[in-house]
């Protein structure tokens, strides 16, 4: 078993790794675009060769108002639709945790549910640190719950950043790049599919929550 400290080592790497990569220019191909949103999907292989993807879309919301929404962990599943089970299993410090996740099926019934034990950082990054970063990985943490019933996914390191939009502070610039091994029995050409479209499933799910916090006069 890891100590803390060993926690907070792998998840810090795994949260600037995460980053390094979602900054990257090289090797990225067009996936899947939205004329209407102007919601963008790409792919590009990772030093493993498995293909990792990058989403990003403009969201009307302010930045804080989704920063508060990603890092309430155990409510997340209110208004995110792609997970059924979302819960903190340990605070490391203030800013690192570890949780423990269970996803809807996706890709229209083509992925059956996953579970993952995840543990993530927040924090900041760019020139004047305006940039919201929820990065990190999997973890292996014996007292995360355990489901004969579903396959444990696997996350190498990625992130979630929320950029400002210059002149607009209602509106936000969310990006997600994700790193997900699926493990069991599944065709690459369904996987394929599948990423792209839970990418853009969850996007649909901030657009939303977007719309329920103006509703609300959050903004």
């Amino acid at each position: 078993m890891s100590t803390d400290a060993e926690y907070i080592a792998a998840i810090e790497e795994a949260f600037q790794e995460g980053i390094d990569l979602a900054n990257s220019t090289d090797g990225w191909k067009k996936e899947k675009f939205d004329k209407e949103t102007g919601d963008i999907v790409e792919m590009k292989k990772n030093d493993a060769g498995r293909k990792i993807y990058r989403c990003r879309g403009k969201i009307n919301m302010p930045k804080k108002v989704l920063e508060d929404c990603l890092t309430d962990t155990d409510h997340v599943k209110e208004w995110n639709t792609t997970l059924l089970e979302t819960k903190v299993l340990k605070k490391l410090t203030d800013k690192i945790i570890i949780s423990y996740q269970i996803t809807a099926g996706s890709g229209a019934g083509m992925v059956s549910s996953r579970d993952f034990v995840y543990g993530s950082k927040v924090g900041t990054t760019g020139a004047n640190n305006e940039i919201f970063v929820m990065g990190g990985k999997s973890v292996d943490f014996p007292d995360a719950p355990k489901n004969s019933k579903i396959v444990r996914a696997i996350n190498g390191p990625g992130c979630q950043m929320i950029f400002p939009v210059e002149g607009e502070e209602n509106q936000c610039e969310f990006l997600w790049l994700m790193d997900c091994d699926y493990k069991g029995w599944m065709p690459g050409s369904i996987l394929d599919v599948a990423m792209p479209i839970a990418q853009t499933q969850f996007i649909d799910c901030v657009r939303k929550l977007a719309e329920k916090k103006k509703a609300e006069g959050k903004f």
